[in-house]
């Protein structure tokens, strides 16, 4: 069971230098077209840590035309990872389990956010065998930071950002994550991150592979899920996606799945807002898409994130040039 001490530095050996505790959080203001995420990795026992706060308004397909993009290494890791403050202007204090805010002043001043992140459910273990009933499918193919300690929480973000002079409310329905344990990154595999809301208090949350075939994304197995109706936790125990896009942004994505007590749920998701995330991990790429999802006449909105090792991304669709060089 996740409770608060989960957000705090978890007992390590003090010599593992690939001890690893991250935290992000992904949020929209999607009648304005925006996306956004805030992300810190640390490496309490090397005293360093990374954070990126990336937002984007509507389909940027190049780093340039990203909206605010603040990456930078080799901060100092605060003593605390449960109530800190770092020196790029990121702040964030865990209340209990289920709620949580972050606060954000860049350096520049061109972008200040206030977000409170309240959990519609209680937060997700992916190795609890009571949450995943097939625990097996609990690990995501090498990817040390989700098969480690590891925590999802979706919640109701409320708050404000204030980009280049103009103000937005934030009102949405989207994800958080946790993560601790050795991690040792170097990009060899994939995997999507699908946040679904349908409005209602019906939302679900799943994590699936992600491979290549002849240069086309292919979604697959299905890792593990939940849903949140009204206000509880439900296993997902079998789920499939297949998306359209363009380049590496997702524009449509189709997601079936179905719940342990046999229930059956259809979502459709156009993208309204879409941009790569290039600088969260350097041995990674990420690619966010805000969905307008629908199911029947329900409607909501939130985020895919593919996730993939540059590693893994350039042996699944760059040109091969090997015979070139043999001729």
């Amino acid at each position: 069971m996740i409770t608060v001490d989960d957000f705090g530095f978890h007992p390590c050996d003090p010599t593992d230098r690939s001890w690893t505790e991250t935290l992000f959080v992904i949020f929209s203001v999607p009648e304005a077209g925006i996306s956004g995420n805030l992300y810190t990795l640390a490496r309490p026992n090397l005293g360093i840590c990374h954070s990126s706060i990336e937002i984007h308004k509507g389909m940027c397909f190049h780093p340039w035309q990203i909206h605010h993009n603040d990456a930078q290494m080799h901060l100092v890791c605060p003593d605390k990872f449960d109530d800190f403050t770092l020196e790029n202007g990121l702040s964030f204090k865990a209340h209990n389990a289920r709620d949580s805010e972050f606060s954000y002043n860049s350096l520049d001043g061109k972008c200040q956010l206030k977000l409170s992140f309240e959990a519609v459910c209680d937060p997700f273990d992916p190795h609890d065998p009571d949450q995943v009933p097939s625990l097996g499918k609990g690990t995501v193919a090498g990817y040390d930071g989700w098969n480690n300690g590891h925590m999802e929480s979706k919640g109701r973000i409320r708050g404000s950002l204030t980009l280049r002079g103009k103000t937005y409310a934030v009102d949405c329905v989207d994800g958080m994550d946790k993560s601790w344990g050795p991690r040792r990154d170097w990009g060899n595999k994939g995997a999507t991150w699908v946040q679904i809301d349908l409005g209602e208090g019906l939302s679900a949350f799943l994590v699936l592979g992600l491979s290549f075939e002849n240069k086309e994304v292919r979604y697959g197995p299905f890792n593990y899920g939940f849903l949140a109706i009204g206000g509880e936790r439900v296993p997902i125990v079998s789920a499939s996606m297949t998306a359209q896009r363009s380049d590496m942004l997702v524009t449509r994505a189709d997601v079936r799945f179905e719940d342990d007590q046999g229930n059956e749920y259809h979502a459709r998701g156009t993208t309204i807002a879409a941009g790569p995330w290039y600088n969260f991990n350097p041995s990674s790429a990420a690619f966010q898409t805000l969905m307008r999802w629908e199911s029947g006449t329900r409607v909501g909105y939130s985020h895919i994130a593919d996730f993939a090792g540059l590693s893994y991304l350039s042996e699944g669709m760059s040109d091969n040039f090997a015979n070139e060089l043999d001729q």
